[in-house]
């Protein structure tokens, strides 16, 4: 049976931290809960990291790429990436399916982080989500339209929110042109991680609380920069 999706969730509710949080420790802190739980590819656990708190401070963004988590088989760990995400960004909701008709309410009602688990079994053959989920990549082009109600009246849906999909196997060209990618595999003989506990732990509330501090701190800074960019990069991936 289907429930009322509740609009802000008690559990989105974060207290920041007190002291002030500086940026490269708060990098090491989840750098460092990420490997502790899943064996990554190189420099997996820093992509991680910068794209969650990219995810924190989505109002400074213009562009939102994909963190994309695939693999060649089951038991690679991407649902427990996901796992890991879901406790260290803001505002997550898992989806293991989820439908065209739906993600675009959801997503301008809720303005969630939006992880998407087996893309595999859903989403390849459905052009009109694909073509909904990409639309989200720059802040400009976020939108969807769609008649609502007795009178049919056209009404502007925001699809722009931070999106991790997982899936197995390779996914369409269009979500990888936008997309930062984590090829999992499984682990090799030797390799060990800690089981990731189903019960939410003082350390995750604890990197929780000091992302809401550094973005307090930060989003005002993020929204003024001009980085430079590589000359070699082309439109979508500058």
């Amino acid at each position: 049976r289907g429930e009322e999706v509740e609009p802000t969730p008690s559990r989105w509710a974060v207290e920041p931290w007190p002291p002030e949080v500086t940026t490269a420790d708060l990098l090491q802190g989840l750098v460092d809960i990420y490997r502790k739980h899943v064996v990554l590819p190189e420099h997996g656990a820093e992509a991680m990291a910068l794209w969650c708190l990219h995810c924190w401070a989505i109002d400074a963004a213009y562009v939102s790429p994909f963190l994309m988590l695939t693999s060649p088989e089951p038991r690679c760990g991407k649902s427990t990436t996901l796992a890991l995400l879901y406790r260290t960004a803001p505002r997550t909701t898992f989806a293991s399916n989820i439908s065209s008709a739906s993600v675009f309410r959801y997503i301008d009602s809720a303005k969630p982080v939006l992880l998407i688990d087996e893309a595999d079994t859903f989403a390849r053959d459905d052009d009109a989500l694909r073509g909904i989920l990409n639309s989200g990549h720059s802040r400009d082009t976020a939108w969807v339209i769609r008649c609502e109600g007795d009178n049919n009246v056209a009404k502007e849906f925001s699809t722009w929110a931070p999106k991790a999909v997982a899936a197995i196997g390779k996914l369409p060209d269009t979500w990888r042109d936008r997309a930062i990618i984590l090829p999992l595999k499984r682990k090799k003989p030797g390799e060990s991680v800690t089981k990731l506990r189903a019960k939410d732990s003082e350390a995750f509330v604890t990197l929780r609380s000091k992302a809401a501090r550094w973005v307090s701190d930060n989003l005002q800074g993020l929204k003024a920069a001009q980085p430079e960019l590589p000359d070699v990069l082309h439109d979508r991936a500058a």
